[in-house]
Order: structure tokens, then sequence, then C-alpha cells
């Protein structure tokens, strides 16, 4: 009995090694539909952005590919793109001490990720581990468009950074069908700064192609960034989230 029991085991490890994935390539485009929360500040003004400033819940796209390589030492890649864009009206705002009217204003924290990363299981009995290092670059900016004294005025606070981020990825393909469950994560926090970046999703291969397979993916997005202004070079510091669904069109090679 024994003797079949690791017969079993040798036999599932072998068919596991002989599926994994050696050279790939993997993307998708989509759109997340996202939801703001949380607060602006600006000197001594604080100013929640649903409240006060009425950011509204928007569409944004996103973008994302990896490339996988069978050489061990040389970690894997990973890009990304995403762009929370948010619009709001509201009749006044307070801003570096100053009382605008007929407020037209717009929060985006456009993001970069180059993410490397190695394949610490490999669809190991369907459940594949990555862990890596996520550079991010968020190109941000706060803009104003609002009368002062019955005088046309626009505030505009930019700014860029780039952080390095914990990465880590699981995955498990549901045995005996085309469907996948996936969870990434990652994040950095010191001082007053923490970016987090977490999604959970299913997607579903059709693999009727044999080369070039499409394939669906539904997911829900969270985002934390909250940035101190003595770490991004303004004034302005940014305590908020962003989170919805999302859903786009993957293709593999």
């Amino acid at each position: 009995m024994k003797k079949l029991l690791s017969i079993a085991a040798m036999t599932a490890l072998m068919t596991t090694a002989a599926n994994a994935d050696f050279i790939r390539a993997e993307g998708a485009v989509g759109v997340w539909q996202t939801s703001p929360t949380g607060t602006v500040s600006f000197a001594n003004n604080s100013f929640d952005v649903v409240e006060n400033a009425k950011l509204e819940d928007s569409t944004n796209m996103y973008a994302w590919v990896y490339f996988k390589h069978p050489v061990p030492v040389v970690p894997n890649i990973r890009l990304e793109y995403v762009n929370p864009s948010f619009d709001g009206t509201v009749a006044d705002l307070t801003w570096d001490g100053k009382q605008y009217a007929g407020v037209s204003n717009t929060m985006t924290l456009t993001q970069y990720d180059a993410v490397l990363y190695y394949n610490i299981l490999d669809n190991l009995f369907w459940m594949t581990v990555d862990l890596g290092l996520d550079v991010k670059y968020i190109d941000g900016n706060y803009n104003i468009n609002a009368d002062i004294v019955n005088n046309t005025a626009s505030v505009d606070a930019p700014f860029s950074l780039v952080l390095p981020l914990a990465y880590v990825r699981g995955r498990v393909q549901i045995p005996v069908t085309n469907i996948g469950v996936e969870v990434l994560a990652r994040g950095i926090s010191y001082a007053d700064n923490t970016v987090v970046d977490a999604e959970i999703k299913l997607d579903y291969t059709m693999d009727f192609i044999p080369v070039i397979q499409p394939g669906l993916e539904l997911g829900y997005r969270y985002q934390q960034v909250k940035l101190d202004a003595g770490s991004i070079g303004v004034d302005a510091s940014f305590d908020t989230t962003f989170s919805g669904v999302y859903a786009g069109l993957m293709v593999r090679f």
C-alpha cells in the first residue's frame, strides 16, 4: 500500500512538472470601476474627497503583461499600468487658506509598475506562488479650476515618486476546468507613508486555440495611497483609498 501511494505521489509530481510553464507570456487590458474615499490636506486645511470635493466614481483603464523564462537566476518580469482619475464639482472649497467658488477639481494618480519576481511554486499541484519586488512609479496631481473674488483661478499640485513594494502572487488552477483563482498583493509602509495595492480575481481561459489562448478576468481591486507632504515634494498630503470591481480581456501565449 505504501509503495502504491509513493508511486501515485511521484506520478503526480512528474505530471505537474511536465505541465509547468517554462516560457510564457500573458497580458490583459480592461476597465476598473473605482470609488474614491479619504482626505486631501494642504497646510492647515483638510477636506474629504467625497463629502467636500465631491469626487465621483469613475471607470479607469488598466493593463498588465508578464514574461516568464526558464533561466533560474534571472527574475521574471511583470509590467502594469493603471490610471485612477476622479472629477468633482462643488459650490465652494478652501485650499491654502483661500475660499474658492464654483469649483471643478480633479485628482489623478497614474501608476506604472515594473515587477521583478521569482516562481517559488510553479504549477505544483495546480498551485503557483510568486515573490518579488514591485517598483511603482506614481505620477499624481490635484487640480482646481474655480472663481476667487470673481476672477478665474487655477491650482495645480503635481507630484511624482518611485516606491519599492514587496510583491506576492498566489494562484490556484481549479482541476479539470479552465478557471483560475488568483490573489495578488504588494505594499510598503514607512514613516507616514503607506501604499497598498491588492486584488483578487477569477479568470477563464479558452484553450480551443493551442498557441494563443484568449480569456476573461473578473476581480476586485483595492488601493490605499497615504503620502505625507514631505515625501512627495508638495505641501499637499493624501490619505486616500480606491476600490472597486474590474473586468478585462486576457491573452496567453
